[in-house]
């Protein structure tokens, strides 16, 4: 986990805040599914995540676990989804697929100019990717 900590000017106007019960794997897993990048991580005593950041073509998610905080998945309910714009929609679709994402949306082109697709992430929070088609 990195040390180092991001310039204030590094950042996007607005940066969605994730709380995850297991801030480890949820990094890997957007890692791994979706290629964001540790910008940022601080741990507590215990190795549980306080506060990270992720980065994915210049937009940052940040993440933490507060205590007794209860999942998308537990609550049984989606609260909150992301949009995030990516340069090759197909081939993140595929490396999503391919890290076990569950797919909630196939890849599709909407009638609103962009082709996207819809995923949820082992926690439960709504994730959308998207690229515009292609005129």
């Amino acid at each position: 986990m990195s040390e180092a900590i991001p310039a204030p000017d590094s950042y996007p106007t607005i940066c969605p805040y994730l709380y995850y019960q297991d801030g480890v794997a949820a990094m890997q897993f957007l890692e791994k599914a979706f290629g964001f990048r540790e910008r940022f991580c601080t741990t507590d005593d215990t190795g549980q995540v306080r506060h990270a950041e992720m980065e994915l073509n210049g937009g940052v998610v940040m993440l933490g676990c507060p205590p007794d905080f209860k999942t998308p998945k537990q609550l049984g309910q989606t609260t909150v989804g992301v949009y995030v714009h990516v340069t090759d929609v197909d081939a993140h679709y595929a490396q999503a697929k391919a890290a076990g994402a569950e797919i909630q949306a196939d890849i599709a082109d909407q009638d609103y100019g962009v082709r996207s697709y819809g995923v949820l992430d082992p926690e439960g929070h709504q994730w959308w990717f998207s690229a515009p088609l292609a005129k």
